[in-house]
């Protein structure tokens, strides 16, 4: 080994140094501690002081629970107070098995009150579970009969239901609320704003075993009711168009059917109707397509019905004398624009009362020849065609009607005998009323006022003219040529005895696509009456109208008859089975009352 390097190892290390390193980590040390204590400090003056609450919510979640308290629905009443609509309280029966003292004690004493057999309780009880629903929809009654019982481990949920005291009358007007109480078509939806009310709330606390203590720190909300709707219908006509409507679809093997009565001043729906209909306290048994209110929903050819639209511009434009304008109508078959055209029967010269009074298609077709596109597409337009009326229902259908611009030679003739349109039910008892009160277009509508728990009226509709689409001596006028059509054409099976009825038959084909997406005429039809009474002083518009009849067809065979029958038990001329509707009406609040 070297000097040097014995010098250089035996040489004593710098004191100094050591103690400045010693004393830098110390600092480093306590300065990251001060931090760190610090933000802590600081972490926890943020939690306790500026987000205490949150935290504290955050906190308590797992012991809280909020429980929802429902609204009472509003109730839906006929124009004369009759309910079609009501909320019914029902209990929902629940067991926490682990929180009974003696099980088959409590199992024993639910099968006494309750009916159910001790076996179908046991069943659906575990013990290792915490919480298994016995039962639901029970009666108030038996809920309060189980409280009284004062047994561990049970628990009642209050909830509430719609309930439809009149079962299908009205089902596609009503609408239905499903089993959440949710509001599902008709008026239920159209109004659900009004009807459901706002749903109040109270919170728990829960115990260690699961117990629901009331949290003093927050009051009960409680629920605000929904409101009550009124509407239009007078549910005794309401059963009478459903009555007749059951007999003529059933009587012609139809596919289906609807009907529509009209207020011809306020355009109140006093009734509206479709077979087959459904329950809307069991909707779910029924199928979809019964749950389509055919009445302003579907769109078809209306035929001769239509025929008052050529009729108006006849008589208001080109001044066409009803007596004394003639017309040869070809002995029944008339070929136009290369397309064949043919009558029910034949006919030779018909005035333009007897066209109208015979239905005669060609004498109709000839006489249109003479239109001008716009006026006539303005009459058609006027009348309310191919537009919505307005109705507070959902799903209406507008229609078709075509512009002049897309018209082809046969447009007019074939549209002025109702073809080469679409219409709904509702727009033609809608036409028909305007024909029948002075010439006014009116939007019709099912729901008179909407009223609060104190009887404020929170919404109330009124009759609304749309327009004027003809001028009173022109109402006058085709009133009396209608009327002519029930005592002396088409329309005599629609008569009655002693009342005085205007209106017309429609028979119109249906189209359907070929194997090749070709739409052609089939022979299937639609048969249909429209029509208004008493003519002195109109009340009611009435359409009637059956889709597919088998055997018979024609509106005269059809439709008419069902018009005559519902006119007679409206009117008050006496009709068997009249009586039912208004027992039944009577049991509604004894059935109410049980729950």
């Amino acid at each position: 080994m070297s000097k040097k390097t014995k010098k250089y190892r035996n040489k004593p290390r710098n004191s100094g140094s050591i103690e400045n390193s010693k004393t830098t980590r110390l600092i480093v040390l306590t300065l990251l501690g001060i931090i760190g204590f610090g933000s802590v400090i600081v972490k926890l003056i943020i939690v306790q002081v500026f987000q205490h609450e949150k935290f504290s919510v955050v906190g308590t979640r797992h012991l809280k629970n909020k429980q929802e308290l429902p609204a009472k629905r509003g109730t839906i009443f006929d124009r004369n107070g009759e309910k079609l609509a009501i909320e019914i309280i029902h209990y929902s029966l629940a067991v926490r098995p682990n929180e009974m003292i003696n099980q088959s004690h409590t199992i024993r004493k639910l099968s006494e009150v309750t009916g159910f057999a001790i076996s179908q309780i046991r069943n659906k009880i575990k013990n290792d579970q915490s919480f298994a629903y016995l039962a639901h929809r029970l009666r108030p009654q038996t809920a309060h009969e189980i409280e009284k019982l004062k047994l561990n481990g049970i628990v009642l949920e209050r909830k509430s239901s719609r309930y439809y005291p009149y079962g299908e009358h009205a089902g596609q007007i009503i609408g239905y609320c499903d089993y959440f109480n949710d509001a599902r078509a008709g008026v239920e939806s159209v109004y659900d704003s009004y009807l459901r009310g706002v749903p109040g709330y109270a919170l728990f606390i829960r115990d260690n075993k699961g117990n629901r203590i009331p949290d003093l720190n927050y009051p009960v909300i409680q629920p605000i009711d929904g409101n009550d709707v009124v509407t239009t219908i007078n549910v005794v006509y309401q059963n009478i168009l459903e009555d007749e409507l059951k007999k003529t679809v059933s009587q012609h093997q139809a596919v289906n059917g609807a009907a529509i009565l009209l207020n011809v001043i306020s355009g109140e729906v006093l009734a509206l109707a479709n077979y087959p209909g459904f329950d809307p306290n069991t909707y779910h048994k029924f199928p979809v397509r019964n749950y389509r209110n055919i009445a302003i929903s579907d769109q078809f050819e209306p035929g001769s019905t239509f025929k008052i639209v050529a009729l108006a511009l006849m008589l208001e434009q080109l001044k066409f004398n009803l007596k004394t304008e003639r017309i040869f109508c070809e002995n029944g078959k008339y070929k136009i624009y290369g397309q064949n055209l043919r009558d029910h029967k034949k006919f030779g010269n018909l005035t333009l009362q007897e066209v109208i009074e015979n239905s005669s298609n060609i004498g109709m077709a000839k006489l249109a020849s003479k239109f001008q596109a716009p006026l006539f597409y303005r009459y058609a337009r006027d009348f309310g065609f191919g537009t919505f009326t307005g109705i507070d229902l959902p799903a209406e259908a507008s229609g078709i009607l075509h512009k002049p611009t897309d018209y082809q030679k046969t447009s007019i003739p074939y549209m002025s005998i109702g073809y080469e349109v679409a219409v709904t039910p509702l727009q033609i008892a809608c036409a028909y009323a305007a024909v029948a009160n002075g010439g006014k277009l009116l939007k019709p509508y099912i729901v008179k006022k909407v009223v609060d728990k104190d009887g404020n009226v929170l919404l109330r509709n009124k009759p609304r003219v749309t327009r004027q689409v003809i001028n009173p001596a022109i109402s006058r006028k085709m009133s009396l040529t209608l009327e002519g059509v029930v005592e002396n054409g088409t329309g005599r099976s629609a008569a009655v005895k002693g009342l005085a009825i205007a209106g017309k038959t429609g028979t119109a084909r249906k189209i359907e696509a070929d194997k090749n997406g070709k739409n052609r005429y089939v022979s299937k039809y639609i048969s249909s009456f429209a029509g208004f009474f008493p003519v002195d002083s109109p009340q009611y518009a009435l359409v009637i109208l059956i889709n597919e009849p088998k055997d018979e067809y024609y509106g005269s065979q059809v439709a008419a008859p069902a018009f005559s029958n519902i006119s007679k038990r409206i009117i008050g001329i006496p009709f068997e089975n009249e009586l039912h509707l208004t027992e039944k009406a009577g049991l509604i609040d004894k059935i109410t009352s049980l729950w």
